[in-house]
């Protein structure tokens, strides 16, 4: 022990990280703000008719209740259930690794938005009913596209912040959206808004494919790091076998399910509450709609305090998340009570515009969070489908909200309807609560699964670069690109030569504590250090260890090293039957005594 702890205070720090990200920070900011924007504008497209829908029933010939029935309910399920299925198909091709995301979701903005501009010329209700149908292409690809790019750009420790960010512009949209329309429409007629939204997307779209970078997939899963420091790109592919291991994830599943019953008071809010508060409360159009934009603003504060504080709670504990967001849900449930019920004439405009805000910050905190949640347990070549199941979830729940709450209406009066609909948050926060019985357990399989095809893609190219070398070709056996190693001869392995990259001192030493850490015994989880050949045996020495960081090897099962018919972890002995003495030193060091007093084994990376 003593000769250990001598040792490991001569030891230099830990190297620096293998792998560094090939986009810079400072164009990853771009990239996500690119997003945002593009985020932002689609999602201002998908409230446009509220402030104006007793002028469109106008426009169309309607009563109140067609109005109700067909512009608040038909319309938005027509849209949610278009958007729902794109959304899946997206997520799919998202997926795919010969996809480029960046070019996909140009095209889903083009075919989304090219809809949204062509309702200005809309005569009849079925013309504009399919252009709104075909308008919910682009809301519906644009959350597995985002948050599938976003998962690549940025580690498990910032995602549920920028997520959040994405989120702000996603309410950002929609308050915007709310507002040009409320504004615009009784000024000119109620279709003049669709194209103001329409043409900037468009624009917008294009220059997001021009200055934007395809990020490599997984660069940022602990598991994949040294595959990327050694210039192999991860290839993974959706497939359907993945397809069944996504949907068997308990936290996928009840990320998913949630969505059902907790987007009803969200598509209630979104489809009927601006009417609401004009036609029952009592306010102007302009009123009602500052009342709905003030709870998105709200919304949007919600969504940054609740990254941040998300964030922070899951490096602490992830499951601290998970209760973060289950509890905000069901608090936002009593603003939203009172604002259906409460007298808000007697209240004043001040005091209702003060609770919308609350209302929609409350309940704005679990969005961030979950969707770092899907990133988090989910393969990077799985986000696009899981993200885009939960984002077909929210839409169905979106879209089959207002034509249930129509159904409600016409039994219990829009009051009594709304009611009913927003004790959808009481089921959806105790889904929430539940996550944090499996996070953490689903994000560790993850890992071990991108782990295991790493290292088979790793074994699988060493066997073709052994077969192609040939009886007496050369091996060679690449150090990953930080440590600085040099190509040295190391002496014949099975009949074959071995070249190696010898890494220099600092890193040797680095290795030589690795492997006797964790070669004392200490670790329950791992085999002990083989140690004990003394210099000149003969005997092949082997080492394993288990996976620590990105700069330790992943262990695995026990394999046949090369020459030799036992079995070792995946580093490859310098000698086969060798003594050490036959070794070519350079005139570098041995790496020093393990604490039994022999000859530590000479095993390079």
């Amino acid at each position: 022990m003593a000769a250990m702890e001598i040792q490991e205070s001569l030891l230099p720090p830990q190297p620096p990280p293998a792998f560094e990200h090939p986009i810079s920070v400072g164009r990853r900011r771009w990239m996500v703000a690119m997003f945002c924007v593009v985020a932002a504008l689609l999602f201002a497209d998908q409230n446009l008719l509220a402030p104006n829908m007793t002028e469109a029933a106008e426009y169309f010939g309607m009563n109140e209740q067609q109005k109700d029935t067909l512009l608040g309910g038909a319309l938005m399920a027509a849209f949610f259930a278009v958007g729902a299925p794109a959304a899946l198909l997206v997520g799919w091709l998202a997926d795919r690794g010969d996809i480029n995301r960046r070019s996909l979701l140009f095209w889903v903005v083009v075919v989304g938005e090219t809809p949204c501009l062509l309702t200005y010329w809309v005569k009849e209700f079925w013309q504009f009913f399919l252009l709104r149908a075909l308008t919910g292409i682009a809301v519906g690809g644009c959350f597995p596209l985002v948050f599938s790019l976003l998962g690549d750009l940025f580690p498990p420790r910032k995602r549920a912040a920028v997520s959040a960010v994405v989120q702000i512009a996603t309410g950002a949209g929609i308050a915007i959206g709310q507002a040009l329309s409320g504004s615009i429409g009784p000024a000119t007629n109620w279709r003049v808004p669709f194209v103001v939204v329409a043409a900037p997307s468009l624009a917008v779209a294009l220059v997001m494919q021009l200055t934007t970078t395809e990020p490599p997939r997984g660069a940022f899963e602990e598991a994949l790091q040294e595959r990327y420091a050694e210039g192999a790109p991860y290839e993974g592919s959706i497939s359907w076998a993945k397809l069944r291991i996504l949907l068997r994830c308990p936290s996928n599943a009840l990320v998913i399910a949630q969505g059902l019953p907790g987007s009803l008071p969200w598509g209630m809010v979104l489809t009927y509450f601006n009417d609401f508060m004009s036609q029952q409360k009592g306010f102007t159009v302009q009123a009602a709609t500052l009342v709905l934009l003030l709870f998105g603003a709200g919304g949007a504060v919600g969504v940054i305090l609740g990254g941040a504080l998300g964030q922070w709670l899951y490096n602490k504990r992830k499951e601290y998340q998970a209760l973060l967001a289950g509890g905000c849900v069901l608090l936002g449930i009593a603003p939203l009570y009172v604002l259906i019920n409460a007298d808000l004439q007697a209240m004043g405009l001040g005091a209702t515009c003060v609770l919308s805000a609350i209302g929609g910050a409350v309940a704005s905190v679990a969005g961030p969070n979950l969707r770092s949640v899907m990133l988090n347990v989910n393969e990077p070549e799985t986000r696009g489908v899981a993200l885009a199941l939960q984002s077909m979830t929210d839409d169905l729940g979106k879209g089959l909200g207002p034509v249930l709450v129509a159904g409600l209406i016409h039994a219990l009066g829009r009051m009594g309807a709304f009611n009913v609909a927003t004790a959808g948050w009481v089921p959806c926060a105790f889904m929430l609560v539940s996550l944090a019985c499996c996070m953490r357990k689903d994000e560790a399989a993850m890992q071990t699964r991108l782990a295991k095809a790493s290292e088979d893609a790793a074994e699988a190219a060493a066997a073709a670069r052994a077969e192609a070398g040939g009886p007496g070709g050369g091996i060679t056996v690449p150090l990953p690109s930080w440590s600085g190693g040099i190509q040295q001869d190391a002496g014949p392995v099975g009949g074959a030569g071995l070249t190696a990259s010898a890494p220099p001192v600092e890193v040797e030493r680095h290795q030589a504590k690795t492997r006797l850490l964790e070669g004392c015994g200490e670790s329950s989880s791992s085999p002990p250090l083989t140690a004990g050949a003394t210099e000149g045996s003969g005997r092949a020495l082997y080492s394993s260890g288990p996976y620590t960081d990105s700069r330790t090897w992943l262990r695995t099962a026990p394999r046949p090293a090369i020459g030799d018919g036992s079995g070792s972890g995946r580093q490859l002995p310098v000698s086969a039957g060798a003594a050490l003495s036959d070794l070519p030193s350079s005139g570098r060091p041995p790496l020093g005594l393990a604490p039994d007093g022999a000859v530590g084994d000479r095993t390079w990376r």
